[in-house]
């Protein structure tokens, strides 16, 4: 009787744990911890209640009641990872297409390297980085900061040859050569040949 008691106790002395554990479980590697340590718990208790058959049932039935609870916390927890992650990556999409407009109305070097250094909105992409890295996506916190080096080239790669081939007259030049870039709209004419118009 006394041990039953014993026994009763302990059992639930591990379902409060397993509820607090879960409470406080707000990562996987917890979850995994958590778990261990409730199942060391149990390990122990059939350790000294080993002679008594009716108690391993009941034990059995809590290591699958712990292990299915920790399970789907593993998985509600990696789903809002998963989901976090995803609207991140939305909202770097959008910043990136931000900045990638603005690169294209500055007119100088300086003014590039400055708007990349300095700019809120990439700012803001690299705090979405750093989260990123928090949540352990390092491919994508990777992506966005190649796609924003990317975005700086390819802004001075344009500025550079906007400004080598075409001079201050409106011509482009290649090499020496010079062309002259008629910008009037073109109008429809009808004009007479072979006779007919």
């Amino acid at each position: 009787v006394e041990g039953e008691a014993v026994f009763v106790s302990q059992l639930k002395l591990i379902s409060q744990g397993m509820v607090n554990y879960l409470d406080i479980s707000d990562s996987v590697q917890k979850c995994e911890e958590y778990l261990t340590k409730l199942l060391i718990q149990l390990e122990e208790l059939e350790g000294r209640f080993s002679d008594f058959d009716e108690f391993l049932n009941q034990l059995n039935d809590k290591r699958e009641e712990i292990y299915n609870a920790f399970e789907s916390k593993k998985v509600y927890l990696l789903d809002q990872k998963n989901k976090r992650i995803s609207r991140l990556q939305t909202s770097a999409d959008r910043v990136l297409k931000g900045v990638e407009n603005r690169l294209k109305s500055i007119e100088t070097p300086e003014g590039i390297n400055g708007y990349l250094a300095s700019d809120l909105m990439v700012d803001k992409l690299r705090n979405i980085v750093d989260e990123l890295l928090e949540l352990g996506d390092t491919v994508k916190a990777d992506d966005i900061l190649a796609r924003l080096k990317v975005l700086g080239e390819e802004a001075g790669r344009q500025l550079r040859d906007k400004t080598e081939l075409i001079s201050d007259e409106g011509s482009i030049t290649f090499g020496r050569h010079s062309f002259f870039v008629n910008q009037q709209s073109l109008d429809l004419s009808i004009v007479p040949r072979g006779g007919e118009m």
